[in-house]
């Protein structure tokens, strides 16, 4: 196909057409001159925006229905002013923007994009309120939104382009080559971009940014599997098993998880930890207000065997953080991944098969809680909550910072015994009631 040229078209509006004709530009894919019977000549693109059909497993757009869009009248726009716009919007429906979106703005106030307006909720909301969420945020506007619709009127936004964020974002994938971590995308990101999409919109209506009263985001993720809570508790033979090969592995992640099992603190409270948190001499460590997950000075009792830990640990010659591959300069990553291969791994080499049940460094977490829930009784229920740091509302929580730490070093210390003994449990007489009746109460204390 020959390209479009002047003299071409020229020669056409000299002798027009008995009927409407297309004449397809040889240059770009779609752009043709349409010449009406008295002489005009328009420029005309038809186009397909990704997205709009759906989205394959494998996260690829599927294109949707053909838009003839006109781009201005020939020669007040010249060939090569046509071929440019017409190139430019190709571009832009490759990345999933509509069309007719791009030519007419939308009269919004500013004509705010997706973008525009997740910069504005991050900087006068997410961060203006300092949210310990800020980076959740973060990576679902980087990741799964403004990738795929930031460039749309926010004003405008559609449901059906709202749903090919959520199923794009769904379909797991590999992260791109250099790039640290596990696979990008799965339900619960899309889950989470939801959220954020929600909320942005919610923030948006409430604050006068939009005119629009519909929220498009609302409630979509009903269409995604219903969720499902983990009850992952490992036995006393299971947690003392994955005591041994942690220790087997060694520092860092070793030592992180025999650490999280002897304190039942969070995967990220001993993963971020300074040296600086630790009193030796009072067996503590502090973990202050502004690094804890519920802003408040969070204390945890340390046995002497979480002592006999930390003490071997080498001194952090770069940094704070105890535990980490860069001496102290960065605290450790790649914790999950470490959850998946090396301590199943490690817990194969040491008895000759792996769990029946995958478990993460949460379900540890969930182990402390239980076996102490187990052990303390129902009247323990507050003390369990104490261990696990959550956040107490009343008054008195305010003066009584460094309360009950004695009666829950006695309870660590007990747990921390059974943990640590080399001969083989007791069997329950009842097994299956035991377990349930642990598992609801650690359950409760979870909550």
């Amino acid at each position: 196909m020959q390209k479009l040229t002047d003299p071409t078209l020229k020669s056409y509006l000299r002798s027009p057409p008995s009927s409407l004709t297309t004449i397809p530009d040889g240059a770009v894919s779609g752009l043709c001159v349409r010449l009406g019977t008295g002489g005009a000549a328009n420029w005309s693109l038809l186009i397909r925006v990704a997205g709009e059909g759906g989205v394959k497993a494998s996260g690829k757009l599927l294109l949707g229905p053909k838009y003839r869009v006109n781009l201005g009248r020939y020669p007040e726009v010249s060939i090569s002013e046509a071929r440019a716009k017409a190139m430019s919007l190709l571009e832009q429906a490759k990345r999933g923007v509509n069309p007719r979106e791009a030519l007419n703005p939308t009269p919004t106030a500013g004509g705010l994009t997706v973008e525009n307006l997740a910069q504005e909720f991050l900087k006068q909301y997410v961060y203006s309120r300092e949210l310990d969420s800020a980076r959740k945020y973060e990576v679902a506007f980087d990741t799964h939104i403004n990738p795929r619709i930031g460039r749309q009127p926010a004003e405008r936004l559609t449901r059906e382009q709202v749903r090919a964020v959520m199923e794009a974002a769904r379909v797991k994938r590999e992260r791109p080559k250099g790039e640290r971590g596990g696979p990008i995308g799965g339900v619960e990101a899309a889950r989470t971009a939801m959220g954020v999409l929600r909320h942005l919109y919610s923030w948006a209506m409430e604050e006068g940014k939009l005119r629009r009263t519909d929220n498009p985001a609302s409630k979509i993720d009903k269409n995604l599997p219903k969720k499902k809570s983990r009850d992952v508790v490992l036995s006393l033979n299971e947690a003392r098993i994955v005591w041994q090969a942690a220790q087997a592995t060694g520092y860092p992640f070793g030592t992180h998880v025999q650490l999280m099992l002897l304190t039942g603190c969070r995967c990220d409270e001993w993963a971020s930890a300074r040296l600086s948190w630790i009193d030796f001499d009072e067996s503590l460590m502090v973990i202050p207000a502004g690094e804890y997950k519920s802003d408040h000075v969070h204390v945890v009792p340390l046995v002497s065997q979480a002592l006999e830990i930390l003490k071997a640990i080498p001194k952090p010659q770069k940094g704070d953080y105890l535990l980490s591959s860069t001496q102290g300069r960065v605290s450790i990553q790649g914790v999950p991944k470490y959850f998946r291969s090396r301590l199943p791994d490690a817990i194969l080499a040491l008895t000759g098969a792996k769990f029946s049940k995958r478990f993460t460094s949460h379900d540890l977490r969930r182990t402390v809680a239980t076996r102490l829930a187990e052990s303390l009784g129902d009247e323990g229920d507050k003390l369990v909550k104490r261990v696990l740091g959550h956040s107490d509302g009343s008054v008195t929580a305010i003066y009584n910072r460094y309360g009950y730490v004695r009666e829950m070093r006695r309870a660590l210390e007990q747990w921390a015994n059974d943990l640590t003994c080399t001969r083989e449990p007791e069997q329950p007489s009842t097994p299956a009631i035991s377990r349930e009746v642990n598992l609801a109460g650690a359950r409760a204390a979870l909550t």
